[in-house]
């Protein structure tokens, strides 16, 4: 019975659906009244409708354009789902050559004094701005937004780019009802769809043929001797389209997972890759690339010329590596100098902005600025150096050999026994270690010579982290103690990114995550110098923790360095688990019993494995006399599960928890 109203339910909000009005301006009463998607009460806003039509349109004088119109209908639920009130589109330059967004249009609406009413976008909401040379973003920010209200907005682009047709994207962090695409693509432009095989969704393709005709005036003139005269004529041209359609009603919203490399990563997509041109009375033009293809491409740009400019830098680097002949202390310096004397500017990009010269000059600079001059100052410096072509996570991972594949760069530097990737975009990344905007799998190592190679992004090398408590009871039942914490690799980069603030506010931080303990004597070491290991030490005194009984006490010896939850509690997986990089972390608990009190039972040693020791925890109690000593390794080479996976690493974690929080237990003497 209760399937049988499931069913009934489903019928009747796709009867609901169907019987909508998507045109623009058609937005109804009923949908600005609609308190909660009806198929996912939690979603805080919800695209009620997107139409996108990809098509050429050809013109006598200027030939083929690539058009893209779009339009959306989106519901607001909630004050958590305002943002989804103001839209980005990225529209592209090259030179003279740009793509113009045009026809931009949209309304709010709100149910005001009983009343369905609508506000116009205007000028004054459309913001434009130029992120770098390549890049232009437009801004709709639509007006009187609020709780319940329901936008809609419509655009088109027109792009000068034919043979680069942008991903179009099926899946959003929020549910879809329902999702309307068509691509029309004239015979001469051979494109392959690839879908996005990390996604669980899958989207029927109904791909069909079609014929164009374009006709157009021709003029031709006569003259007799002693008159001129223009005939004209109207001929036509016929040519063939492939045209590909998506219908999709419920799309499910994205949900957001712990230990996500990417989220949008997983969305429903198709990808349009370019495999050739032919147009009428022309060869075949091929443009299935291989990766040394691309490769060989970009660095013939701009890229292999500015990587040979050393002039304006030679000086400088000169005086820098006076006497120094150790490869490691140039990488070393080169590297500390670049960081200092180019600001990064938050742009990527593997093409310069106003060349090296430039950016050396003003200070500024962006990724491509900044780390390709890291590699002509360690080519000049006599070291084997060469630029890594990097795609950011919120960029994908390239499926196929494109330059658009890639949007970042990094230095690289071969010594006697390893490869360093280096980037100075960074300023708190000591040598070979990168951001997490640059860990994305693997790189493309280019060199001059046009071979390249795939490199890998994510570390080898294990961070460390180590905790040592030193705990004791009085007999009133007062804890104090102290503590000491070193940070080593990118557990120290990661403490310096997330703890910028003045010793007095990262006290204040402290004593937040310390619970009901109060601290004093806090010292922390090598803040400031990104090569060393960050060490910092306290006292703690409290209370509270210590249970006392029936005339025994219970006290939990981890007290506030326990893993408090599971990080996993979601009953399935849909995507894989990433941790950021592999890691170890040991900690170690001195606790002294108090006089007048005995250990009656404390937790037992152990280890936890998962996959046959891929990851390992294990815990060791020892006692002698009066001290009680825990050692506990959570040890983590691996940094990437499978959804497979997901519920060993649940299970895993439970019985770390379950370690972690069993209690020491005194009684009288």
């Amino acid at each position: 019975m209760k399937n049988y109203y499931l069913l009934l339910f489903v019928i009747f909000a796709q009867n609901l659906i169907f019987s909508q009005d998507y045109r623009f301006g058609k937005v109804s009463e009923e949908e600005v009244l609609e308190k909660a998607y009806p198929l996912d009460s939690t979603a805080n806003a919800a695209i009620l409708f997107k139409s996108q039509k990809t098509y050429y349109e050809l013109h006598q004088n200027t030939g083929f354009t690539l058009v893209t119109d779009v339009y959306e209908r989106i519901k607001i639920y909630n004050k958590d789902g305002l943002d989804w009130a103001t839209k980005e589109i990225t529209a592209y330059q090259n030179g003279s050559d740009r793509e113009k967004i045009v026809s931009v249009k949209g309304n709010t609406y709100n149910i005001i004094d009983g009343k369905l009413k609508d506000e116009k976008l205007r000028k004054d909401g459309i913001f434009d701005e130029e992120v770098n040379k390549y890049r232009i973003k437009t801004s709709l920010t639509m007006p009187a937004v609020t709780e319940g209200s329901v936008i809609e907005y419509s655009y088109t682009v027109r792009s000068p780019f034919l043979t680069s047709i942008d991903e179009t994207r099926l899946q959003y962090t929020i549910p879809v009802e329902r999702i309307e695409v068509q691509v029309k693509i004239p015979e001469f432009f051979g494109f392959k769809m690839h879908s996005n095989l990390k996604s669980p969704l899958i989207f029927d393709v109904d791909k069909s043929g079609d014929t164009f005709r374009y006709a157009f005036q021709e003029s031709t003139r006569k003259s007799n001797g002693w008159t001129t005269s223009s005939e004209y004529s109207t001929n036509s041209v016929d040519y063939k389209l492939n045209v590909y359609q998506i219908q999709k009603d419920n799309v499910a919203a994205l949900k957001k997972e712990p230990f996500v490399d990417y989220l949008e990563n997983y969305a429903a997509y198709i990808k349009w890759e370019l495999m050739f041109t032919q147009f009428p009375n022309t060869p075949v033009k091929n443009f299935t690339q291989t990766w040394e293809g691309v490769t060989k491409t970009i660095y013939d740009g701009n890229l292999g010329k500015e990587l040979h400019q050393e002039r304006y830098f030679r000086k400088d680097v000169d005086e820098l590596l006076s006497g120094v002949s150790n490869p490691q202390t140039k990488v070393a310096l080169i590297y500390d100098f670049v960081k200092k004397k180019v600001r990064w500017n938050d742009f990527v990009g593997y093409y310069t902005d106003n060349g090296l010269k430039s950016a050396y000059k003003d200070g500024v600079g962006n990724c491509a600025d900044i780390n390709l001059m890291l590699t002509a100052m360690l080519k000049y410096a006599g070291l084997t150096a060469n630029p890594v072509l990097v795609s950011t996570p919120d960029n994908g991972i390239p499926v196929f050999p494109t330059i658009n594949g890639f949007n970042y760069i990094l230095a690289s530097v071969e010594l006697p026994n390893q490869t360093l990737l280096l980037d100075a975009t960074d300023p708190l990344a000591s040598v070979g270690e990168l951001p997490k905007r640059a860990r994305n799998f693997q790189g493309r190592l280019i060199r001059e010579e046009g071979t390249s190679n795939w490199v890998d992004l994510i570390p080898t090398t294990l961070s460390e982290v180590k905790s040592y408590l030193y705990v004791s009871l009085d007999e009133e039942l007062k804890i104090t103690g102290k503590t000491s914490k070193a940070h080593q690799g990118l557990y120290a980069k990661r403490f310096r990114e997330n703890n910028t603030m003045s010793d007095e506010k990262y006290l204040e931080k402290l004593e937040g995550k310390v619970g009901e303990f109060s601290i004093s004597e806090l010292v922390v070491e090598n803040r400031q110098d990104i090569n060393e290991i960050i060490k910092e030490t306290y006292t703690f005194s409290g209370r509270n923790p210590v249970e006392e009984i029936n005339g025994k006490i219970y006290l939990q010896p981890f007290l506030f360095e326990a893993i408090k939850e599971n990080p996993f509690k979601a009953d399935e997986r849909n995507y894989p688990i990433f941790f950021d990089f592999p890691s170890i972390q040991n900690e170690a608990i001195t606790f002294v019993v108090p006089e007048g009190y005995v250990l009656e039972s404390f937790p037992e040693s152990g280890i936890v494995e998962l996959n046959g020791g891929e990851v390992k925890y294990t815990f060791l109690v020892q006692q002698s006399g009066s001290v009680l000593s825990i050692r506990s390794t959570l040890d983590l080479p691996k940094t990437y599960f499978t959804p497979e996976d997901y519920d060993g690493l649940k299970k895993f974690y439970s019985q770390i928890i379950e370690k972690q929080t069993e209690a020491i237990v005194l009684s009288k003497v």
